[in-house]
C-alpha cells in the first residue's frame, strides 16, 4: 500500500491480488464419507467407510451417478430412475394433473383420479394403460393305461401335459382352475379299445365342477350306439367306441372343472381307453383334452 498527496488530498493505492482456481471433479457424500457417485446420500448413515454398501445398506440411499442416472435404494442404477432396491417398498406414487397431453409431452404418465387408472400421454391425448393377461391354453394327452368303470362318472386324470400357457391345469388330478371370470371352451376326444358294444348303450363325456368328489355336472355330451356288436360276426374285437365333445362354459374366477367319462357299452366291468405312450403308434394320440380361454 502506498500513500501520496495529490492536490492537498491523501490517496491510498492498494495492490490487488487475483487468485485463480481450477475446478476439480469431486464426489459429495451426505451421511457418508464413502460416496459411490457424484451425489450420494446415506439416509440411515449405515454404509461402510470403505468398499461398496450391501444391498440391505443401500435400501435407504439416494445416488446420482456421473452419467446422470438416479438410484433410490440401489447403488448402480441401470436406467435414468431406478427404484429396484432389495427392500419391499419399491412403489412410486403418481398424481393427477390438469395438463393436456400435448403440454405434458409424449411418454408422460399420470394417475387419473376420476377413473382410478394410470394414463400415458402419446403427445396428442391421454391413453389408458392396459396389459392383457396371459390367456389359459391347455393341451393334454392320455398316454398311460386308463379304464372307465361301467355306469360310473370316472374323472380323467394322469394326463401328459403338452402345453399349459398360464399354469392353470393339474395333469395329475385333471383339475383345471379358471384364472379369471370368463368364457372357456373344452374339447375332449376319446376312444376305447375294441370290444363288445351293447345295443342301446352310450358313452357320456362330462365336465364336472369341483376338484374332488362327484361334483356337479356342468355339461355333458352323448355318443349312442343303436346296434349291438356281440361277436357273432367276428367283429367284436374290432369295434371301437369313440367320440368327441366340445363344450363352452362361463366360469367364475377360481372355478374348477374336470373332464370325465361314463359308459355302459360293456355288459359288465370296465373298458380301457385306447392309449400308448408313443403317440406316433397306431394306438396313441386318440384321447386328448384342449382348454381355451376366450
Amino acid at each position: 500500500m502506498k500513500r501520496f498527496v495529490l492536490n492537498r488530498k491523501t490517496c491510498v493505492v492498494i495492490t490487488a491480488v487475483l487468485f485463480c482456481s481450477t475446478a476439480v471433479m469431486a464426489q459429495t457424500g451426505i451421511n457418508t464419507r464413502n460416496p459411490q457417485g457424484v451425489l450420494h446420500i446415506d439416509g440411515a448413515k449405515d454404509n461402510p467407510v470403505t468398499g461398496v454398501p450391501t444391498a440391505a445398506q443401500a435400501q435407504n440411499d439416494f445416488i446420482v451417478t456421473n452419467t446422470g442416472f438416479i438410484g433410490v435404494g440401489v447403488i448402480n442404477p441401470l436406467v435414468k430412475l431406478d427404484l429396484r432396491s432389495a427392500g419391499r417398498k419399491n412403489a412410486f406414487g403418481l398424481g393427477n394433473t390438469t395438463m393436456t397431453a400435448p403440454d405434458a409431452g409424449m411418454g408422460a404418465m399420470r394417475y387419473h383420479t376420476p377413473d382410478e387408472k394410470i394414463q400415458v400421454s402419446d403427445g396428442v391425448q391421454w391413453d389408458y394403460t392396459y396389459i392383457p393377461p396371459v390367456k389359459a391354453v391347455v393341451v393334454a394327452r392320455m398316454g398311460n393305461a386308463f379304464s372307465v368303470a361301467r355306469t360310473t362318472n370316472v374323472v380323467l386324470n394322469g394326463w401328459d401335459e403338452i402345453r399349459d400357457m398360464a399354469n392353470n391345469f393339474d395333469p395329475v388330478s385333471g383339475v383345471f382352475t379358471a384364472p379369471r371370470a370368463g368364457v372357456y371352451t373344452f374339447l375332449l376326444t376319446y376312444n376305447f379299445w375294441g370290444g363288445q358294444v351293447q345295443a342301446g348303450s352310450r358313452v357320456e363325456a362330462l365336465f364336472l365342477s369341483g376338484s374332488s368328489g362327484t361334483g356337479t355336472v356342468l355339461a355333458r355330451s352323448y355318443k349312442t350306439f343303436g346296434k349291438a356288436h356281440n361277436g357273432t360276426t367276428g367283429r367284436a374285437l374290432n369295434t371301437q367306441a369313440g367320440g368327441s365333445a366340445s363344450i363352452t362354459l362361463e366360469l367364475a374366477e377360481g372355478a374348477t372343472v374336470r373332464a370325465a367319462l361314463w359308459q355302459n357299452i360293456t355288459p359288465s366291468g370296465a373298458r380301457g381307453l385306447r392309449v400308448s405312450p408313443d403317440y406316433a403308434s397306431p394306438n396313441g394320440g386318440f384321447n386328448n383334452l384342449t382348454i381355451i380361454e376366450h
